[in-house]
């Protein structure tokens, strides 16, 4: 055998494991937390700016402020969620309290 074929075989084996273990892979072995999502539920509330969450300006009034805060609010609410996978109801707590959040920073802005 020479040493190219050597070669050849020994990348042809290691590729083979490789497509073996990823097309092998139990859900036991995803222990991390998807991509975007914290491991932490109440991780990651304050990360963006109260008007990107409701989806205002920053100078929106607080008509405004107040009805997107009720149409997010309402997407999210855990009787809209109730129904469906415990890890969609998961991510609509944290989206709500993020929109809880930003609702609460948006009402110190105005009294300010």
């Amino acid at each position: 055998m020479t040493f190219l074929e050597g070669l050849v075989v020994a990348s042809g084996l290691a590729i083979g494991y490789w497509l073996v273990s990823v097309f092998t892979k139990s859900s036991d072995d995803y222990d991390e937390a998807p991509v975007g999502y914290p491991d932490d539920p109440g991780a990651g509330v304050a990360d963006a700016p109260w008007h990107e969450v409701l989806g205002v300006s920053e100078w929106a009034s607080d008509e405004d402020v107040a009805a997107a805060y009720r149409e997010k609010i309402g997407q999210y609410h855990p009787d809209k969620v109730a129904t469906m996978g415990p890890e969609i109801r998961e991510l609509a707590e944290r989206k709500a309290r993020q929109v809880n959040e930003a609702y609460r920073d948006a009402r110190r802005r105005s009294r300010n």
